[in-house]
């Protein structure tokens, strides 16, 4: 394996500091598939609280939490309405078909990464006929992953949600990023969440956790969520020494996330300056920087940078992805940055 000395691949290669391993070494446990771990159901309170749900629920992965939440909210021989870039129709191995029975129906994204609600309008009102399976969720994913990590218009989000509530139809959302989204826009949790019957957000990507995800939900949906997480063998014991990780995150690691911003928007400097790159969103509205690369040349110029000790990763044959987060330092920014600038030429 090469040496990575500034690994861009993904927010989800932070290690946890000193200080975050040593919240975990004293975390009061318990066995939570009993509901008895008090620190995991310290988070799952907490959390609760600042999004301004009835309950949370503690999930080893963000891909558990969306096939849980997913399931909870249709019926087997249900079609679910994503959009044409989202993780949980690219990423997901087709857990929904496989587990759930279901059928993704994808609309492609508009530029601001959201699903546009015209499109979404024709798709959920096309009437009941025999020959059609249900659409009953629509699903958005905010920060928009490889889309260059945009945060989601709240206008057309609202215009989704009315459109969505008027044809009885529940609208989900993968909010595995959306930590960088409040941090971008200076607004809480409760009030960018709050058309939404359920979201799921990673503690495993900014915010710097080995080992996490939550499901926030309603009293009435914690029960069958539960379930599902248990049949997706997500019944953990004691939790509580991840759910530390979680809680120290919460209170040192979230309010840093901004830096990763900065880091972003420096990256993206470096990379408009190249000779064989082109930035697709060259002002990085969070931590993500998508650039595009000479057709089919993708997978070499990533292992060409990796052999120059900076690590990205090929979202395609012709785009490459940097991920910018809280493991990084200002002098390891600024080489690849530097050294992207110069790249290819």
């Amino acid at each position: 394996m090469k040496r990575i000395k500034v690994d861009l691949r993904s927010d989800t290669v932070t290690t946890p500091g000193h200080a975050m391993r040593n919240a975990m070494a004293r975390a009061e446990v318990g066995d939570d598939v009993f509901g008895e771990d008090p620190t995991v159901n310290h988070l799952e309170g907490v959390v609760a609280e600042m999004t301004g749900f009835d309950s949370a629920v503690f999930m080893p992965t963000g891909t558990m939490s969306n096939g849980v939440a997913i399931r909870a909210l249709t019926s087997p021989g249900d079609e679910v309405i994503c959009g044409s870039g989202s993780h949980v129709y690219l990423y997901e191995r087709a857990q929904y078909a496989m587990l759930g029975g279901l059928q993704m129906h994808r609309i492609d994204e508009s530029v601001s990464g959201c699903l546009p609600p015209a499109e979404v309008k024709k798709a959920v009102s096309r009437g009941i006929d025999q020959h059609f399976a249900p659409r009953t969720l629509v699903t958005l994913e905010n920060t928009q992953n490889i889309m260059g990590g945009l945060v989601l218009p709240e206008i057309e989000i609202k215009e989704i949600a009315d459109i969505c509530g008027d044809s009885e139809v529940s609208v989900y959302l993968d909010g595995a990023r959306v930590w960088h989204a409040i941090s971008a826009t200076g607004k809480t949790l409760r009030e960018v969440l709050s058309v939404y019957r359920m979201v799921s957000m990673c503690f495993s990507k900014g915010l710097g956790c080995p080992v996490g995800s939550i499901l926030v939900c309603s009293a009435e949906d914690e029960y069958k969520v539960r379930c599902l997480r248990k049949q997706h063998g997500g019944g953990m014991r004691q939790a509580g020494i991840l759910a530390a990780a979680c809680l120290y995150a919460l209170e040192h690691n979230l309010p840093q996330l901004s830096r990763t911003h900065g880091y972003a928007k420096q990256l993206a400097r470096g990379i408009a300056r190249s000779p064989i790159l082109k930035m697709l969103n060259p002002d990085p509205q969070t931590n993500i920087v998508i650039a595009e690369t000479p057709e089919g040349k993708s997978e070499n110029i990533a292992d060409a940078l990796a052999d120059l000790e900076i690590g990205c990763l090929a979202l395609s044959p012709s785009m490459l992805r940097f991920v910018t987060h809280l493991s990084l330092s200002e002098r390891s920014v600024k080489y690849a940055a530097d050294v992207l600038s110069v790249f290819g030429g």
